[in-house]
């Protein structure tokens, strides 16, 4: 079909431009073709931070793949899980809560892999107070002033909340409670007096710790963070991605493209729906939708 269509158009142009307008014309189809790859990442920090950890990650996977990967944050969780969810967005890192989120209104996604951090693949988080809080117990936090992170992060408010209920402290039991944009804000509310107690993920307290911080009590472990793709990405490419990240093991590749993103990271490591099993059974106690 091809021969057809440069006998044609010779007949008509000049060589030169016959040539000029089928290069142009392979260069549209390699440009749709290859078009950078989307690594979407929820704001756990301020864009610009999570741009920082998360583009040596993006630079590795470019340069296996030979593809540009370009790193999208979210203006919010919930933007974040959408994008997701609708196949905005082609490699997507998320917290266990956004993906049990996603996986319920959008369906299961192809799975990649989970972080590992220091040789575990789950986390957990801290119920923070000042040291010279008075605070000795969470049934103590009765009448006090709470500080959450975003509604749908796992470690800052979906996991404090079930902590408080099962510690017979109902939310209207406080003396108020707010959601404050990020785990950082959370550890310098507490540290600042504005709020009685907070919840952050284990490497914001230990981060926080020298300054005035201390450990009311610890979360469950939950299984780590974990990163999916687009549900009509070719499969092939699926299989790529996955191995590329399971092949970052050794300590020098780690350091670089992992530690970044989470300084405890020891790799990453293969991940199942089952692994959120019992984060699932929090939310529905707490008729999380």
């Amino acid at each position: 079909m091809l021969h057809h269509i440069s006998h044609r158009f010779s007949l008509k142009m000049p060589v030169i431009q016959l040539l000029l307008l089928l290069l142009l014309a392979s260069n549209a189809v390699t440009s749709h073709a290859e078009r950078p790859l989307i690594l979407g990442v929820h704001p756990f920090l301020k864009e610009a931070d999570v741009i920082k950890r998360f583009s040596p990650l993006a630079q590795f996977l470019s340069q296996r793949l030979m593809r540009q990967v370009e790193v999208r944050v979210g203006r919010d969780y919930q933007d974040h899980v959408q994008a997701i969810g609708n196949n905005i967005i082609d490699i997507a890192y998320m917290g266990p809560a956004v993906y049990v989120k996603t996986t319920r209104l959008y369906g299961q996604k192809p799975l990649l892999a989970r972080l590992e951090a220091d040789g575990k693949p789950t986390f957990q988080g801290h119920i923070i107070s000042q040291d010279s809080s008075s605070l000795t117990t969470m049934a103590d936090l009765r009448n006090r002033f709470f500080a959450f992170g975003d509604p749908n992060s796992t470690m800052s408010s979906l996991i404090p909340r079930a902590m408080l209920q099962q510690n017979g402290v109902a939310l209207n039991q406080l003396s108020g409670y707010r959601h404050y944009d990020g785990h950082n804000n959370v550890a310098l509310a507490v540290l600042s007096g504005e709020a009685d107690a907070g919840a952050v993920k284990e490497e914001v307290y230990h981060a926080y710790r020298a300054r005035g911080l201390r450990s009311l009590q610890a979360t469950p472990a939950i299984s780590e963070h974990l990163f999916v793709t687009r549900s009509d990405l070719d499969p092939r490419l699926i299989e790529e991605i996955r191995a590329l990240m399971l092949s970052l093991a050794k300590p020098d590749a780690v350091e670089r493209v992992l530690q970044p993103i989470k300084s405890t990271a020891t790799g990453l490591v293969s991940v199942s729906d089952r692994d959120y099993d019992n984060l699932r059974q929090i939310m529905d106690v707490l008729g999380y939708e």
